[in-house]
């Protein structure tokens, strides 16, 4: 059995996340090298940590002590966080070179703070797949495009997530799902590609 669909050239994503290490000059430089390397996108992560972590695990040493840029893991998070203004900053800089700007976000807040930037669309990360109070605020408050990846999720939980936005009709116009394999890096013989093709089959 064969997918019968047009071709159309693939969207290149340069997932820049934290890499910028809390540095806002960094993160500039890594939007004009992923331009320049031809990327289509630069999408970065934004989360409220506060609201994200528990008390133990914000004032929780870092896990590999020589990685955290604080003296806990929530300080460590927070120093790679950009607030809203400098986002918006970074979307500017992104139009004014000609990339598409982008970002995962990781819970309810971060979700409302981007959706004001309005970029074309917002990432959940595969962790938050099952945060509804998340699916909400982006189905509900946000009218640009909404991907999810669905590593880490079962495919009792995909339908859950389909059926969400199903509910106000805007799962075809606006969902944009993913295969996803949640392995850094995943080995060729556990990429399970044919994921794809379910999906396609589940869900056109």
């Amino acid at each position: 059995m064969s997918f019968n669909y047009a071709y159309q050239k693939p969207k290149i994503i340069a997932e820049i996340g934290c890499n910028h290490m809390g540095n806002f000059e960094i993160a500039r430089e890594l939007i004009a090298l992923a331009k320049d390397c031809g990327a289509d996108t630069a999408k970065f992560q934004k989360r409220d940590n506060k609201l994200l972590l528990t008390e133990e695990q914000f004032n929780s040493p870092h896990p590999v002590e020589e990685n955290s840029y604080g003296n806990t893991y929530g300080e460590h998070r927070d120093f790679l966080e950009f607030d809203q203004k400098q986002h918006r900053e970074l979307k500017s800089f992104c139009e004014s070179i000609g990339i598409e700007y982008s970002t995962s976000v990781w819970d309810s807040n971060s979700a409302r703070e981007t959706s004001e930037l309005n970029p074309r669309f917002i990432k959940i990360p595969s962790a938050c797949n099952n945060n509804f109070e998340l699916l909400e605020v982006l189905r509900d408050e946000y009218s640009g495009d909404v991907q999810i990846s669905f590593g880490m999720t079962t495919h009792q939980e995909e339908r859950a997530i389909v059926s969400y936005f199903e509910e106000t009709d805007q799962a075809n116009q606006r969902l944009i799902i993913f295969a996803c394999t949640s392995g850094y890096p995943v080995p060729f013989e556990s990429a399970a590609l044919l994921e794809i093709r379910r999906l396609y089959d589940e869900y056109g």
